[in-house]
């Protein structure tokens, strides 16, 4: 318990570090970092009680949870290599399992992290990615900014890579065209064969809902789509304003509203619309089933859900970048890594 514990204190204290978790923020739960870490309640509990002697961590009274006092400057080994990593904390369970797979596949091979998020951040991402540069990372791991209005930082952020001649891997999303890397859930894939269990349970006209445009909610749709060509069943898509439901819970319909008695299902194509199809439901108290896309069984409050294998797509994304590190040569390659379904078992019509 000692050696687990001191790995919590060792990974906590990391994402301090690296900003994951800024001063005054508010970290995971206990509950949520042992289900991340997979060990006891009690081995998180002697790993927070020791930051909290350092001065790191305290308690608030009156609050619950336990907040950030300070940010730890980051000052790796002079002979430790460094990448820098860029990604959205726009779920926190997403972008922690993401870095936990990083970590452990980069410390591996002692090889050191600075992390920036990109939440809201997109104009000053590129100005980042510019630092870690000036610091001497030796590579990049860069997750494509939510919005399509942001692609003119993604193409700064992939020119600043191409002018330091660093290697680069996109990470959970793709920009096309892109030259470098990716590593992603198989997300058409995935959702086809939700879509399969749907089918299976009677669903033939399910409702999507969408929000922010992004390459992994064009490939979710995909496999709906393609579902619904092989079953000839029929589909409609509803496109929320996620940014608004993910502040605080307003559902803003982007069209018409729907005529809600004529669907058997509301399908999120990501985890905040997962959990907005919960909300619809009980909103227009509809006897329908939901669906979506979840970072682990825990996080689930649907009937059917996508488990994203978001640690091994962050594991992955190290390895790749490493391979591109050492042999410079090593071409483009993108790399689909295959998500679970929830309830467990799965069977395609």
């Amino acid at each position: 318990m000692q050696l687990k514990s001191e790995l919590i204190y060792r990974e906590v204290l990391a994402r301090i570090k690296e900003g994951f978790w800024k001063s005054g923020e508010q970290i995971f739960s206990e509950r949520q970092l042992a289900n991340l870490f997979g060990v006891s309640r009690v081995t998180v509990r002697n790993a927070i009680s020791q930051l909290v002697g350092e001065g790191i961590l305290e308690y608030h009274k009156g609050r619950s949870g336990t907040f950030v006092v300070g940010t730890a400057p980051f000052s790796p080994t002079s002979d430790a290599p460094v990448v820098g990593i860029a990604l959205d904390n726009y779920t926190p369970a997403f972008a922690s399992y993401l870095l936990e797979g990083l970590h452990d596949a980069l410390w591996k091979h002692n090889i050191h992290t600075l992390y920036c998020n990109t939440h809201n951040n997109s104009e000053e991402v590129p100005k980042k990615i510019a630092s870690f540069i000036e610091e001497g990372v030796v590579g990049l791991v860069y997750s494509p900014l939510l919005c399509t209005e942001s692609l003119t930082y993604d193409e700064e952020v992939f020119a600043l890579a191409k002018g330091a001649g660093l290697p680069l891997v996109q990470l959970d999303r793709c920009v096309s065209g892109a030259p470098f890397s990716c590593v992603q859930c198989d997300n058409s894939r995935a959702m086809y064969e939700m879509m399969g269990r749907l089918g299976n349970a009677g669903v033939t006209h399910p409702l999507v809902l969408t929000g922010i445009d992004t390459s992994s909610t064009k490939e979710r749709v995909a496999g709906i789509d393609r579902w619904a060509g092989e079953q000839n069943h029929r589909y409609d898509v509803l496109r929320l304003d996620e940014p608004a439901y993910y502040g605080d819970g307003t559902v803003r319909l982007l069209g018409e509203e729907p005529q809600w008695g004529q669907y058997d299902a509301i399908v999120g194509v990501n985890q905040v619309l997962s959990k907005a199809a919960v909300h619809l439901k009980n909103l227009h108290t509809l006897s329908v089933l939901t669906a979506g896309i979840n970072a682990s069984p825990l996080e689930v409050n649907n009937d059917y859900s996508v488990i994203q294998p978001l640690y091994h797509i962050g594991y992955s994304t190290a390895l790749l970048l490493i391979q591109h590190m050492h042999v410079p040569t090593t071409p483009r390659t993108s790399i689909w890594v295959q998500a679970s379904q929830w309830p467990n078992g799965m069977t395609l019509r």
